[in-house]
Order: C-alpha cells, then structure tokens, then sequence
C-alpha cells in the first residue's frame, strides 16, 4: 500500500502501487469532483530520475497528447495530465483485470497452454486498437497514423469483463509530431518484439508493429517467448536471421488457418505480411468463425483473468514490469554479457552511438553488445 497523496488540490488522490513500469510507476487512485463525486482511475506517474531529462519529459507528453486524441474500446482512455511541484501525472481509465504476460505465465504454471480461442481474441482485441492508431486521422481528415513500436504482453490488459486494452504508448511515433524525441540512431521497444528490420536499423512501419502482435500470439499459443536466449545478442541474431520455430509441433490442436496468420505476420520481410492490421485481424477474426465455437469468449476470457489474479495473489494490481527504455553502447565491447530482467530498449546503432545521450538508467538495465547491423 502506497503512502496517501493528494494532487490538483486533492482532486486525485494516490491510493496504492499497481504496477512499475521503465518510465512511470502506475496507481491505483481516486478522483474527487463536487458533490460527492468520486471514481477509480489510474494515475501514471514519471519517475523521479527521468523527470530530470526534456527527452523523457517530452516523451511522457506525447503518450498524453496521441492518446487524448483516440476514442476506442480496446485502448485505455485518457482523462488529464498534470505536472505540479516538478512531477508528471497521467490520469487513465482504471482498468480491473491482469497483463497478458501474467496471464501466459499463470496458464504455464498451471500446466496446460491458453486456449488457442483466447488468444485468438486477444490478438483481435489488440489488432482492433492498433487498426485506429496506424488509421489515425488530423482534424483535417489527412492520414497521421501512429506507431505503437511496444507491442508486448506487459503493455496488453484483459479485464474481468474479458475487454482487450492495448495500453502504453510512452515510446509511439506519431506523424504529427511537433518535436522529435528519438535520438539519432536509436530504436525503441522492447527486444524479444522487434522486427527484422528494425534490429537492422530501417525505419519502422506499421508492419513492424504487426511483427510484433504475431510475436505475441505465438508467445500466448507456445507458453515461451518466440526470440529468447542466454544473452541479448543471441535474441538479436534469432531476430535478424528470422528464426521462426514451427508452432505446430508445440500446438496440434490449432486451425490451419491460425498456423496461415502466424506464419504471415512473422514473415522475415515486410511486403510479405499483411498490408495492414486490419487485414489481419479480420483474417484473425475468420479462424474463429471457421470454426464455430460455441463458446461464450468473452465469459472465458473474464474468468481466466479472475483464476489467474486469485493464482497469482495480485489482488488490486494489474502486473509489474522493470522494463525502462534505454540506450545500448554497442561499441567496443568484446563479448555480449547476460541479461537482466530489463527487456531492453531503445538500442543504439554502432554508427550513430556518439550522437545518443540518454540519462543514466538505472543500475543493471544498461546492456552492451558487440555488433548491431544486417547480417553479412
């Protein structure tokens, strides 16, 4: 239970920790109006050592201003945001229910995989929300989409209701950004996510963040991370080279048409994905039609998120994660040394490392690897 502060003159009150994030650490609060009014929302608040650097100031405004600016139900809505007294707070919609990461961990704790038919609607949920950000529209009606760049379990809710939220756009690209926050020569997002091109160096696209859903969905289907390894550069290479291990050895029991979206949202280049998410998620939608289910997703969905809460003694909280993005020192570093728990990112191009300054992260989240670039 985190200590009681009150914000804007008490308007919003800091009940307790829900979740840690790299950039901001999430509450649990209460907002006062007149007359009584009172509700549960989440308050996001910048950590104390980023709120030291404009990069990261500008960063966490961003997420504010992109957000503000979309209405969807699988998204988190924004309320406000508040700097008072030197600190940075983004007021949300408090969602009730538990990460995706947290969902997978507790169905592989309990011996058995997720339903192939919740993941399926989980990746729609989430493909759903991606389809409006990437389709993002100026007031004048010109197209200004908007990349996610950290499609990842820790940053997808469910609620008990059984409601996908795609949350966390603190490292977005949106085409009508006023200033640019991305240092030369750094990629963001978190490294078992990123795509083919981006551990490359190219410029990311919306089939990047396709990549990174098909990630996901294989990760939900197999239990385990699709790119992992001993040390940073062992995912990285994995990621460059395209290692795409065969899901149905690991799942019999899946449609082939769900093996058929996989297969195209992990291609190792982009023109052979789907041209956007919204093709895929209707050819996602299509493997559950095929197959009829009978059953109510929505109820199973809300019911595995409550097992997995009451499994894993989370009770008020939506899940942790000690991912901060960062920047990784490729250079003159002989050997890639073990990860720590950090994902990582952003990372830092050999060419352009002298151009990046970052603040200080903190202590074991700074990773270093020998080589960045295409394979030779």
């Amino acid at each position: 239970m985190g200590k009681q502060v009150r914000i804007r003159d008490g308007r919003y009150e800091l009940l307790e920790v829900a979740g840690r994030g790299g950039m901001a650490v999430v509450w649990r609060a209460r907002q006062h109006g007149d007359v009584g009014f009172t509700r549960t929302v989440a308050v996001k608040q910048m950590h104390d050592h980023l709120t030291e650097s404009q990069l990261y100031i500008d960063m966490f405004a961003e997420e504010a201003r992109v957000c503000a600016t979309m209405q969807n139900p699988n998204m988190a809505q924004v309320y406000d945001f508040v700097c008072e007294d030197g600190e940075y707070y983004l007021t949300m919609e408090w969602i009730d229910g538990i990460d995706l990461g947290s969902l997978i961990r507790h169905f592989s704790e309990q011996g058995r995989p997720m339903p192939w038919e919740i993941c399926a609607a989980i990746g729609v949920g989430v493909l759903r929300a991606l389809a409006d950000v990437h389709e993002r529209e100026d007031e004048e009606g010109n197209p200004c989409p908007v990349l996610h760049r950290d499609i990842s379990p820790h940053n997808i809710l469910i609620t008990t209701r059984g409601m996908v939220k795609l949350i966390d756009f603190g490292l977005c690209l949106a085409a009508d950004r006023k200033t640019e926050t991305t240092e030369p020569g750094v990629v963001k997002g978190k490294m078992s996510y990123l795509s083919p091109e981006v551990v490359q160096g190219l410029v990311p696209t919306t089939q990047s963040d396709q990549f990174s859903v098909g990630s996901v969905l294989w990760e939900s289907l197999a239990g385990r991370k699709l790119f992992d390894g001993d040390t940073d550069f062992d995912v990285y290479a994995k990621i460059r080279d395209g290692q795409i291990a065969p899901i149905r050895p690991i799942r019999r029991d899946l449609p082939r048409l769900m093996i058929s979206v996989l297969q195209k949202s992990l291609a190792a280049d982009p023109a052979n994905r789907y041209p956007s998410v919204r093709v895929m998620g209707r050819e996602l939608s299509a493997v559950l039609k095929t197959a009829r289910t009978a059953k109510d997703l929505h109820g199973l969905i809300g019911k595995s998120v409550c097992d997995a809460r009451a499994h894993l003694d989370m009770g008020e909280r939506t899940g942790e994660s000690n991912l901060t993005p960062i920047a990784i020192d490729s250079v003159g570093i002989p050997n890639a040394g073990k990860r720590s728990r950090a994902d990582t990112a952003p990372i830092v191009l050999p060419e352009q490392t002298k151009a990046t300054t970052v603040p200080e992260p903190r202590k074991g989240l700074l990773h270093r690897l020998p080589f960045w670039g295409k394979k030779k």
